[in-house]
């Protein structure tokens, strides 16, 4: 990819944050990120609870605008205060950008003062998907249906798979996301919830018809485990599926990368991949004779503490630095 490329990174949730990480290091450095701002698990839950559901998420809005700032000792102090959480568990994250998104009246001109208040040097800027808060709903093969986000977190390890996802209420989108997918020469799905991180942001009208007009290189790239009630036993024409299913479009990528596992150690492996079948997660599938346009690369690690596998930050750097599309 040229270093001068408009990139938009799509998604939520650590996936953005690793995938922009990446991006930077590899010389990147006109990254828009659209995120989701449909969460409502932990802290988050509570305050737009307490909110009687009528304010944004923030956390995975703070967390992908820290992955475009540059490392260095100032982010180091600031990635700190934020992710603080006193005694009842209360995240000062999403205590201060509430603050800051009511100073502005409006989510999107954050970044603005939160540059000025930090002195942060960003390769980019964070778009949140829809200025209108809403609740992502669901329902599974055996009929039941839910409504919040955390409810997937919960179900993650349940069989009871989800069949359908939509918001309630429906909203509009940001005009400054459909803006960013119209003017981007690269678009990258990142790796994450499919359902809760990823699908979400396509859910708000005119999101979806955004993308498809786009002329940008679409490039996915899928999680490296399954998460059980989501896309357990996918492979690269399943995910595309999936995908077609909630875009409207019989082709909406033009690239799809997977993780090639082996570049891994096969016997950490096998003791890794035994912890995630207690989960009932299994690798996912890249199949040979599969219709869609889709490779493997080495952008993986695991990671020993907790004997988990994630996306390598060092190893996507090289990997986007390489990548001809």
């Amino acid at each position: 990819m040229n270093k001068q490329s408009k990139i938009c990174t799509i998604g939520g949730g650590s996936g953005m944050p690793i995938i922009n990480k990446a991006l930077i290091r590899a010389g990147f450095s006109n990254i828009n990120s659209i995120v989701t701002t449909f969460d409502s698990g932990g802290d988050t839950g509570r305050m737009r609870t307490d909110e009687r559901g009528k304010i944004l998420a923030f956390s995975d809005y703070w967390r992908a605008l820290i992955s475009l700032w540059k490392d260095g000792k100032q982010k180091e102090i600031w990635t700190e205060m934020l992710r603080y959480r006193d005694g009842r568990g209360r995240n000062f994250g999403n205590t201060f950008f509430q603050f800051l998104s009511e100073k502005e009246g409006d989510l999107s001109s954050v970044d603005r003062i939160f540059i000025e208040l930090t002195g942060a040097s960003l390769k980019g800027e964070v778009i949140p998907v829809s200025v209108s808060p809403a609740y992502v709903c669901f329902k599974t093969m055996s009929g039941k249906e839910y409504c919040g986000e955390h409810h997937l977190d919960d179900l993650r390890m349940s069989l009871d798979k989800v069949t359908k996802i939509w918001l309630n209420p429906e909203v509009n989108a940001n005009p400054e996301a459909t803006k960013t997918l119209k003017d981007s020469d690269v678009i990258i799905i990142c790796p994450g919830s499919m359902y809760g991180s990823v699908l979400t942001n396509f859910l708000p009208v005119g999101i979806k018809e955004a993308f498809e007009k786009s002329r940008a290189k679409k490039i996915l790239m899928t999680n490296i485990t399954s998460v059980a009630n989501e896309n357990d036993n996918y492979d690269q024409d399943d995910y595309v599926n999936k995908f077609s299913e909630y875009l409207g479009s019989r082709k909406p990528f033009d690239l799809v990368v997977m993780v090639d596992f082996d570049y891994l150690n096969k016997k950490d492996l096998k003791e890794v991949l035994k912890l995630y079948e207690l989960e009932h997660s299994h690798p996912i599938i890249f199949n040979p004779k599969g219709k869609e346009k889709a490779i493997t690369a080495n952008i993986a690690t695991i990671e020993k503490v907790n004997m988990r596998l994630r996306h390598s930050e060092t190893k996507l750097a090289t990997f986007f630095a390489d990548l001809e599309i």
